[in-house]
């Protein structure tokens, strides 16, 4: 089949043959759906998905963005695997795109498949692409039951659902959701001009607290700040450092993080925001220096004047002198003054947010079995267990979570990624 995009052809179905088309109709219009699968589909599809994403209306949407799904994509898919494929749904409306729904799946233990968001678990945040004039909840629900369909799937669980989407409008009452949800603490900027005036609304304890920082940093040496874009030699060079002191992190408070401990993050994060675009939108490295040397570090990404914190990192033998927040200010100022709308904390639960952010976004999750195997794991497990097993985890301290994961990597090692139950006890870990 070949289908035309703003005039120009486009072969829908690649070489290898993996593409499907489903004829949908809805209001008298006639609609198709596509699933594909590799990656030469998904780069011929790149002026479609960019288009898509500037007449989206939605915040949220950077990681299911061209430059974030197909940096993941080039660097994690390999094709002689069948852990996971990737599944990206699109819906055409004759020569127009008007959906794009960014999913894969990941086989978790041989018996369970699951639809999942691509990308995910490093996505931050699931939701759909769509042209608000030509795509609504009916036309969702309709793509969702095409999805439901296939039998080659056990469940589709998605986390992270902001809860003004779309796609919660649409996945509501469908499978179940865990008890608790949420939140995403967000500094909203839009009502403010320059960073001085902001300082100054500030609490006078907040600000002689966060002065106070600085000045015992500075005692130590010389303090500079700086921000690198993607594609820079700076950008390139600080990645590793980056990783390094992220992963020490980790492993000193007893956290997993899988993805950071990946020897082909470094990889995904260099190709990241390094193709041209327009405007300011990209990744930054932020760094803050002692001497030269970077005590606190973040990798962040700009997208439509919004700005997430993906990735923050400092240096231990600092970690008294609270470096990631000097690190935290800096970056809060630099979003201030180069026009940022929104500065987006993402979802992990810290308590310390309150005191730099003024919003939130309730998120949501959920789990739709669609086999007998798939609605034991998403009740019992996915909607049951597994929180509580998180939430009794996280009451630990820090060393004894360094133990026990300690513990847990040695009886995967023994028994490989999907022996007996080890793949869902690491799913309840952060």
């Amino acid at each position: 089949m070949t289908v035309a995009i703003r005039g120009q052809d486009r072969a829908a179905v690649a070489s290898a043959g993996h593409s499907r088309a489903i004829p949908l109709v809805r209001h008298g219009r006639h609609l198709e759906l596509e699933c594909l699968e590799t990656l030469d589909e998904l780069e011929a599809l790149k002026d479609a998905w960019q288009g898509l994403e500037e007449r989206c209306p939605e915040p949220f949407g950077y990681f299911q963005s061209f430059d974030w799904c197909l940096s993941w994509c080039r660097v994690f898919l390999a094709p002689e695997k069948t852990e996971v494929r990737a599944r990206v749904y699109v819906l055409w409306d004759g020569a127009d795109c008007v959906m794009i729904w960014p999913m894969m799946t990941r086989r978790i233990s041989p018996a369970i498949t699951l639809l999942v968001p691509l990308t995910a678990p490093m996505n931050q945040y699931s939701t759909l692409l769509y042209d608000p004039a030509r795509f609504d909840r009916d036309a969702g629900r309709a793509v969702l039951d095409e999805i439901r369909g296939d039998r080659g799937l056990d469940a589709v669980c998605l986390d992270h659902v902001p809860q003004s989407a779309l796609l919660a409008d649409i996945m509501e009452g469908q499978g179940v959701s865990p008890e608790e949800g949420q939140q995403s603490s967000i500094l909203d900027l839009s009502a403010i001009t320059d960073w001085e005036s902001h300082h100054r609304a500030l609490p006078k304890k907040q600000r002689l607290q966060r002065n106070s920082r600085r000045n015992r940093l500075e005692k130590l040496g010389a303090l500079d700040y700086r921000v690198y874009p993607a594609g820079s030699p700076e950008y390139a060079d600080n990645i590793d450092r980056c990783i390094a002191l992220k992963q020490a992190w980790l492993r000193d408070t007893g956290r997993l993080g899988r993805d950071v401990f990946d020897p082909r993050f470094a990889a995904f994060l260099r190709d990241l925001g390094t193709r041209p675009n327009e405007g300011d939108d990209g990744v930054y490295l932020h760094a803050l220096t002692l001497d030269g040397s970077p005590i606190a570090m973040e990798i962040g990404m700009r997208f439509r004047d919004d700005y997430y914190c993906f990735l923050g990192a400092i240096d231990l033998a600092y970690q008294k002198h609270s470096p990631g927040k000097v690190q935290m200010e800096s970056a809060q100022r630099w979003a201030i003054e180069t026009g940022i709308r929104r500065f987006d904390f993402l979802n992990d639960p810290s308590a310390y947010k309150s005191s730099w952010t003024n919003a939130t976004e309730p998120l949501t999750a959920f789990y739709v079995p669609l086999t007998s195997l798939g609605r034991l794991y998403c009740h019992h497990w996915m909607a049951g267990l597994r929180p509580h097993v998180r939430s009794i985890y996280h009451r630990f301290g820090s060393q004894i979570r360094a133990r026990l994961l300690s513990a847990v990597g040695a009886v995967q090692r023994l028994f490989g990624r999907h022996g007996g139950s080890m793949g869902l006890v690491l799913c309840c870990m952060p």
